[in-house]
């Protein structure tokens, strides 16, 4: 056996419970006991003594039955098998169909050390089966999730790996007939358009790098210094096209010590904070990007706020979506908020969107705080 069983006994007679008793400590099996005479008390040992086996003698005070729906109801995993001078086969029948493992008749309590030891090896064997059935459901589910992501990726990726090798094998063209013909005026036109397909097909494949690494990457948690965070990604987004004034505003309230993810979390901030820079809303005269950040001992809720161009209501559901443009002054690849939304879930975090055209977007994420973690 491998741990030691709490067993209660429902039972009236002092004397069959010591018999009981004897039986049971002379056998190999590892048990602390208790009893009660009363029915009645059961539901308060079930709480306090938390019993893996309950005993139970048909009498005066005990109603086997009674007792046995209230094991059914309140923890279905206990081993209950009744122990009486006699039980006819219709009382039998009626506590196995409800729930009880066996039945054993005082007489032949010599084999009750037997009977348990089977009942427990069985509800171990059988709970074990009902994990790995709970498991193959689960991975079943993702892989049917990673079949229809192929699928679309399969269908979706070749527009936006080949889209810009296109346009630079027409620049190519033109730059040639430019020169075929000692015209050189538009070579810097070409150059420049060229230079802006490579980088976005440079982009898509990051992106595709960097969800890959998302699905696979274990590494160990660290501390998360935010202010220093956000200055690095603020740094790494300095060749965005954007206007001069935009500002950034950085305030990380006061709290607990938060751990997690380092690469993960840099790639989520990454991303949010390159779309608020991407997309600001050039009618405005000031444009800004706003982070917070609340820290506790279970979780941080970090808000990425800015004021641009905002994304429609109808069209919100939809942004995490692989490859999905919401505005078509999306240049990116799509794959952005996708890689966003999986690589917070992986995190076990979850992530909000609220959003209003002209007036600007809100994405509201609460991680985790992998504090006693060692590992994501």
């Amino acid at each position: 056996m491998q741990k030691e069983l709490r067993i209660l006994m429902l039972e009236n007679s002092e004397e069959d419970a010591d018999r009981v008793l004897r039986t049971l400590q002379g056998s190999k099996l590892a048990f602390t006991a208790a009893r009660t005479s009363c029915g009645k008390e059961i539901d308060n040992y079930l709480d306090t003594f938390r019993p893996d086996v309950v005993l139970a003698g048909q009498s005066s005070t005990v109603d086997v039955l009674e007792a046995l729906e209230l094991c059914q109801k309140k923890r279905p995993d206990v081993l209950f098998i009744v122990v009486s001078d006699s039980v006819s086969e219709k009382f039998a029948v009626t506590a196995l169909r409800n729930g009880a493992v066996d039945y054993i008749i005082k007489p032949d309590v010599s084999r009750l050390p037997l009977t348990i030891k089977e009942a427990v090896q069985h509800r171990r064997q059988e709970n074990s089966r009902r994990r790995h059935e709970v498991l193959l459901r689960h991975q079943n589910a993702e892989l049917k999730k990673v079949n229809r992501d192929l699928d679309m990726f399969v269908h979706s990726t070749s527009h936006n790996l080949r889209a810009p090798l296109r346009s630079v094998l027409g620049l190519i063209y033109l730059s040639r007939q430019e020169f075929a013909s000692n015209k050189i005026d538009n070579l810097d036109q070409y150059y420049g358009l060229m230079e802006n397909s490579i980088h976005a097909l440079d982009d898509t494949i990051k992106l595709i790098l960097d969800y890959s690494r998302t699905k696979q990457l274990v590494e160990e948690v660290e501390e998360i210094d935010f202010e220093k965070m956000f200055e690095e990604i603020f740094n790494n987004l300095e060749h965005i096209n954007s206007p001069e004034s935009i500002t950034s505003e950085v305030v990380v309230y006061p709290g607990s010590p938060f751990y997690c993810s380092r690469t993960k979390l840099y790639l989520i901030l990454l991303n949010l904070i390159s779309n608020a820079i991407k997309y600001f809303d050039p009618a405005k005269d000031r444009s800004y990007v706003r982070m917070q950040v609340r820290r506790g001992s279970e979780q941080a809720v970090i808000e990425i706020e800015d004021n641009g161009i905002g994304i429609a209501q109808d069209l919100q559901q939809r942004v995490f979506d692989m490859f999905y443009r919401a505005t078509e002054a999306s240049e990116g690849s799509g794959l952005g908020l996708f890689i966003v939304k999986e690589t917070v879930e992986r995190l076990g975090g979850s992530i909000e969107l609220s959003s209003s055209p002209g007036s600007g977007t809100i994405f509201r994420l609460v991680i985790p705080n992998y504090v006693s973690s060692s590992s994501v």
